[in-house]
């Protein structure tokens, strides 16, 4: 009952921002301070519908405490954390086009907003708080492919108007929320209840996609289907690395 709950506090929180996406016009890219608080009310839907039900329950400093645990995370979930910009950098030969620099003004400033728009607005209630009342139930594994099921349509309302998303593949996308579900919530079971890992791999994941299209994939739909496979190799690897720790 629980996880429908957060099911239902979560899509009505961000279709509620998305809906003042969808009517406002100046509030159609996050890129502004007008659009922003919009989109932030929409992407931080998961986390805020988590923190709602934690509070009610008395569990919202265990959850927030969860969010900065480092304790106990071992070097297999860091790794992990690391894996998608390695994919990048053994991908940058295969760039259909050029490289460009980034500078390192504009890649603090990619960090800090990939950051506030997606790990911290989603991984508290995505891993944190669905994952974790999944998994008990169904295994880690399980839990990971129906977070990533909901984590994939939530995104949908994305391609209905002109948003970076609706720029990318909606197929590829899909795989790619799917395998990253695999990998983050793989991570997550590593970390043993520490969210602080699925936070920076979500975090790495996009910037990987970010700074991919630096590399020479101008198209973003160039570097999700090019970097299908990659990720399903992780996504496998990343199973059968929590099997073999036992977590």
């Amino acid at each position: 009952m629980i996880v429908f709950q957060f099911l239902a506090l979560t899509f009505a929180i961000s279709l509620l921002g998305f809906a003042c996406i969808f009517v406002l016009p100046f509030a159609r890219s996050p890129d502004n301070l007008k659009g922003l608080p919009f989109w932030l009310v929409m992407v931080w839907g998961p986390s805020l519908a988590a923190m709602i039900l934690s509070y009610a329950n008395g569990n919202l400093i265990e959850l927030l405490g969860r969010a900065v645990k480092v304790s106990g995370v071992p070097m297999s979930a860091w790794l992990l954390v690391l894996s998608p910009l390695v994919v990048l950098f053994l991908m940058r030969k295969r760039a259909p086009e050029k490289a460009s620099k980034i500078g390192v003004g504009a890649l603090v400033g990619m960090v800090v907003f990939n950051l506030l728009l997606g790990p911290l607005g989603e991984e508290l209630g995505w891993r944190g708080f669905m994952q974790e009342q999944l998994a008990p139930q169904f295994g880690w594994l399980v839990a990971s492919l129906a977070v990533g099921v909901v984590w994939a349509v939530w995104h949908l309302p994305l391609w209905g108007i002109d948003s970076p998303h609706a720029k990318i593949s909606l197929p590829a996308f899909l795989v790619h929320v799917m395998l990253y579900s695999v990998i983050i919530g793989a991570a997550y079971t590593l970390s043993g209840g520490s969210i602080l890992p699925a936070i920076l791999l979500h975090l790495t994941l996009n910037l990987a996609s970010n700074i991919a299209v630096n590399v020479g994939y101008r198209d973003p739909s160039s570097w999700f289907h090019a970097s299908m496979l990659p990720y399903a190799v992780l996504a496998i690897g990343s199973v059968v690395l929590v099997f073999l720790t036992g977590s």
